[in-house]
């Protein structure tokens, strides 16, 4: 981040930053010996240049600095830092790479890093209050890598008796777990565990299918990765916690909803199921709920949509309020749950860590009851 431009007393200088996320690890660069501030650590951006906007000018910076084009996400923070030299107010953005690989084109180093690996970094004093944040919204990780597939566990402040195992980017169940620490008591909240290097169409598919958009087909390999899933990462993945759970739920948001419920006809391994906005009107699903038993080990379950996805222009997907109303009906009978349906405000992309957030407290609340 190029921060040598000298001011007027007085005034500020805009800078623009990228925090560049690959999972639950972002990049941090080293600034050249040669520069004020030199090795120490940053984040990637520069100066806003008359006439651009921020955004403008991060992607720009992150062409320029590290030769990648970059999507620019929400606003993560804005700081005002008074260096000896200047004045700076820095926003730093949630980016993510759309192209290219990170090159050494102005930095001594690059390093991909979790917030808890941050303090092995010293970097920019005007960067010290984001790291403080980054931590706690992004840190008390453990993450877990085996044979090609990555778990990031989320730990909760305290001890927890409850693993919620999702199927989500990182950023979302921080945002998730930010949400739930903020409701429940201590003890209450739970370790969420994220599934992150899946291949959506074809590990969380049951069995093949048409697409619903264009070059997009179900392969229907979910069997082959909920074996790994069930047999390989969860147990290494929760060997690792400091608590072992009593309990584990899964949950899971569009495809992955409906790849959770699927599962639990598959193995006894979750006590607790959640569908969010489900991709519950899959070709054959209705009647693969009709035509086969829950397993015995799930005592609470948990539907959801969007009351405006029935609007969908795919008239496949236009069935999912349909299809997901029957299916609570079905599993009411057949496993005498209350399985609540619950329509949320919005379509199908809205209020995400929102949604999962009810749904995780009403699997809580449940099984606490019985």
């Amino acid at each position: 981040m190029s921060l040598e431009t000298e001011t007027v007393r007085g005034s500020v200088t805009q800078v623009v930053a990228a925090l560049i996320w690959d999972g639950p690890r972002f990049l941090a660069c080293q600034r050249p010996a040669s520069k004020k501030r030199g090795l120490l650590w940053e984040f990637a951006g520069g100066k806003v240049e008359p006439g651009e906007t921020k955004e403008e000018a991060l992607v720009r910076e992150c062409r320029e600095e590290l030769d990648i084009t970059v999507a620019v996400d929400e606003v993560f923070m804005t700081v005002v830092h008074e260096y000896a030299d200047m004045t700076v107010e820095l926003t730093l953005f949630s980016a993510r790479i759309r192209e290219g690989e990170p090159k050494l084109l102005e930095h001594a180093a690059l390093a991909w890093i979790t917030a808890d690996e941050a303090g092995e970094y010293p970097f920019c004093p005007a960067d010290v209050e984001i790291l403080a944040r980054l931590k706690r919204t992004a840190g008390n990780l453990i993450v877990t890598e085996k044979d090609g597939m990555r778990a990031v566990a989320l730990l909760p402040d305290g001890p927890f008796d409850t693993a919620v195992w999702l199927h989500e980017d990182f950023l979302t169940a921080a945002r998730i777990r930010e949400r739930l620490s903020a409701c429940l008591p201590a003890g209450k909240v739970p370790v969420l565990l994220t599934s992150d290097s899946v291949v959506w169409d074809r590990d969380l598919s049951p069995w093949p299918a048409e697409g619903v958009f264009r070059g997009q087909t179900f392969t229907g390999e979910a069997e082959a990765y909920r074996i790994r899933l069930t047999e390989e990462l969860i147990p290494e993945a929760e060997r690792s916690l400091p608590f072992a759970p009593v309990r584990r739920f899964i949950a899971g948001y569009s495809l992955a909803g409906l790849f959770s419920l699927w599962s639990a006809f598959r193995c006894g391994c979750f006590s607790g199921v959640a569908s969010v906005s489900g991709s519950l009107w899959y070709d054959g699903f209705t009647e693969f709920v009709r035509d086969h038993d829950l397993s015995r080990e799930v005592k609470a379950l948990y539907l959801s949509l969007g009351d405006r996805e029935k609007n969908a222009k795919n008239p496949r997907m236009a069935k999912v309020e349909e299809a997901t109303g029957e299916i609570a009906r079905i599993l009411r009978e057949k496993t005498g749950l209350p399985v609540p349906f619950e329509l949320n405000p919005g379509g199908h992309f809205r209020d995400v860590p929102e949604r999962m957030e009810k749904a995780i407290l009403s699997l809580i609340k449940e099984t606490e009851e019985k």
